[in-house]
């Protein structure tokens, strides 16, 4: 038995007659009433009568068709979803983001529209570092993230399907959304808040408020070496959890941070952000999913990065 005999029976059924049921299927007549017949064989009993120029559903037949309806309905509905979820229209989403990324433009503007676009997608996001982002990743815990790495953050090597990333035993593939550079983050009424840059040895007698897991800590390894250059040990007076919190700490005059920069970021008022000049710092902010993980849902959002990122 195939779907086609259950289908052309439910036609047949309806139409009362062997020849519009073909019309409707778009076969002919010989390949319904052959296909009729093989249901009846299978059965061991009649499913229509048959007249001269009509054909009716015996007791048998009328007992099977809301039956097979349904059946069909579900299958029906299954289908269309295995292909909803193929085509990344449903389903779920875990995503990973930093709190640097929350201050992103595009990043805001994927979300809205993603979820515009793909409201039957259970879209959650889970704020974490970009050790954990990795470490999600290679687990499974998350689908993809927005991901910024620092210089020496991580090892990049292409092949012919494109770029990918290996670090923390986790193959990457990814886009770029932007590069990026590195920046102090001060009150809006600090003197340097008006200056186009400034030098790290500038920055001597300030006190820094610090993200310990970002790579723009003054402890982190290329930032590090930044400030020996310079000759100096930043004065660091307070470490928070993220970035959110360190610019609403800078913003009320607590101290200042550097942060990473770049055109798309958005910082909140009472803070302004000056370039550090004459430094060797290049970040690369990332949307990255696991190679061997990627969800249909993955792409339908690639896509919406690649369109606001052009």
């Amino acid at each position: 038995m195939e779907l086609r005999h259950l289908r052309y029976f439910i036609v047949a059924a309806e139409e009362e007659h062997f020849g519009r049921a073909a019309d409707r299927l778009c076969v002919t007549r010989s390949a319904v009433s052959q296909s009729i017949a093989d249901l009846e064989m299978q059965f061991g009993t009649q499913l229509f009568q048959r007249f001269a120029h009509q054909v009716r559903l015996t007791p048998a037949g009328r007992a099977l068709l809301p039956q097979l309806k349904a059946v069909m309905k579900q299958l029906d509905d299954a289908l269309a979803m295995a292909k909803r979820i193929g085509q990344g229209k449903i389903g779920s989403l875990n995503i990973g983001y930093g709190s640097l990324t929350l201050m992103h433009s595009i990043f805001r503007a994927t979300i809205k529209e993603f979820h515009e676009l793909y409201p039957d997608v259970n879209l959650s996001l889970f704020d974490m570092s970009t050790t954990e982002q990795l470490r999600a990743l290679g687990e499974g815990r998350i689908d993809a993230a927005f991901i910024h790495f620092g210089p020496g953050g991580a090892l990049f090597r292409s092949d012919r399907r494109g770029t990918t990333e290996v670090q923390e035993e986790v193959e990457l593939e990814w886009i770029r959304i932007q590069d990026g550079g590195l920046g102090v983050a001060v009150p809006s009424d600090h003197p340097i808040a008006q200056r186009e840059s400034v030098t790290i040895a500038e920055l001597a007698q300030e006190q820094f408020i610090v993200v310990p897991r970002s790579t723009t800590n003054p402890e982190h390894g290329p930032v590090r070496f930044l400030f020996k250059a310079a000759a100096f040990e930043p004065k660091i007076i307070q470490e928070v959890d993220g970035t959110a919190t360190q610019l609403n700490l800078i913003s009320v005059g607590m101290g200042v941070g550097l942060i990473v920069t770049g055109p798309h970021f958005v910082y909140p008022s009472g803070v302004s952000v000056v370039p550090v000049a004459d430094v060797d710092y290049t970040t690369s902010f990332i949307f990255g999913w696991n190679k061997r993980r990627k969800d249909p849902a993955v792409e339908r959002m690639t896509d919406i990065i690649r369109a606001l990122s052009d």
